[in-house]
C-alpha cells in the first residue's frame, strides 16, 4: 500500500492520517505500507521534510519511507524495484512456511 503525498504541500501530508486510518481499518494486519513523497525536485517549495515523514512512519509502524519526483523520475525505478524484492521475499518465505493447523 503506497500512501504518497507532497513534500511542497503541508496539507497533503497532514491527511495522510486520515489515510492511514483507512487502511488500518480495512486492511488485513500484515498489509505493507509504504509513504512516499513526491515532488523532490521542488527543495526550494519544501513544506515537509524528509526528517519529519520517517518520524511519522516510525510513529505508524509504516514499512519505509521514500522520496521521488515523478517529473525527474528520481528514485522512482528505486521505490519499485525494493518493493517487489520484499514482497517476492515475503510470499517466498509464507510459502516455504509449514502450514499451521488449529487444534
Amino acid at each position: 500500500m503506497f500512501l504518497t503525498y507532497d513534500v511542497t504541500r503541508e496539507d497533503t501530508f497532514v491527511n495522510l492520517s486520515q489515510w492511514l486510518s483507512e487502511v488500518k481499518q480495512h486492511a488485513t494486519e500484515d498489509v505493507r505500507i509504504y509513504m512516499v513523497g513526491n515532488k523532490s525536485e521542488l527543495e526550494d517549495q519544501r513544506e515537509v521534510t524528509y526528517e519529519r515523514a520517517v518520524e511519522m512512519a516510525k510513529a505508524n509502524k509504516i514499512h519505509r519511507v521514500f522520496e521521488t519526483s515523478a517529473k525527474t523520475g528520481y528514485n522512482v525505478e528505486e521505490l519499485f524495484a525494493t518493493v517487489a524484492k520484499e514482497l517476492y521475499s515475503q510470499a517466498k518465505k509464507e510459502q516455504e512456511a509449514p502450514a499451521k493447523t488449529e487444534p
